[in-house]
């Protein structure tokens, strides 16, 4: 963000300025450049660097409280990976995501982990997901976390297929019905609700592979 709206010199500091280049256009650009990083920050990281004058100053005290290799922060990091459970309902990309941040934090802390990362991945998930946690570890002396970042959002984009399939099947079959009774039409909408409460109470499940 800070080298699209060019304002990334400043974080070389007030030794690096250009020397055709004004101090009021220097600090111009250092207080845009600061204002570009405050905004990624919550509330609670802003505080502890309020008394920062620079851009360089801000992000020097940003990296001495998160980025060190202190044993801490590699162990609060840890921590956070270990705990990490993926909510019933949430995206599975979306918690991809967040699995894949945890990992980048740990290997820019130069942490190694001795368990596997998709061995750390596939019980994180919720209890639907065990049927196909099995079936990818089945047989199988490695596996890569690559491989299964790769079949999760697959199987979710098959499992919403599979579910709108059914879905228009059993709205298919009501108004089938109505034909057949010779009752009168259902609008769009009401056939939408009548088909999900059908669905419901058929029992229709989702497929997994």
């Amino acid at each position: 963000m800070l080298m699209k709206k060019g304002t990334h010199k400043t974080l070389l500091d007030i030794e690096k300025k250009s020397s055709k280049m004004e101090d009021d256009e220097w600090n111009d650009i250092d207080f845009h450049a600061k204002e570009t990083i405050i905004l990624c920050l919550s509330d609670e990281v802003h505080y502890n660097m309020m008394n920062e004058k620079t851009t360089a100053g801000f992000l020097c005290r940003l990296e001495s409280f998160y980025m060190t290799n202190s044993l801490s922060n590699k162990l609060f990091m840890k921590k956070q990976l270990y705990s990490l459970q993926m909510k019933k309902g949430m995206p599975i990309l979306q918690y991809l995501n967040a699995f894949n941040r945890i990992l980048s934090d740990l290997l820019t802390l130069e942490v190694k982990l001795e368990e596997d990362k998709a061995i750390l991945l596939l019980p994180s998930l919720p209890s639907s997901y065990n049927h196909l946690a099995t079936t990818i570890i089945y047989g199988k002396e490695i596996l890569q976390l690559e491989d299964v970042r790769q079949i999760l959002p697959h199987n979710e984009m098959i499992k919403k297929a599979d579910y709108m399939e059914e879905a228009s099947g059993c709205l298919s079959r009501a108004r089938g019905e109505d034909q057949k009774l010779g009752g009168p039409k259902r609008d769009a909408k009401t056939s939408s609700s009548f088909s999900c409460y059908i669905c419901k109470n058929q029992g229709i499940s989702r497929k997994i592979i």
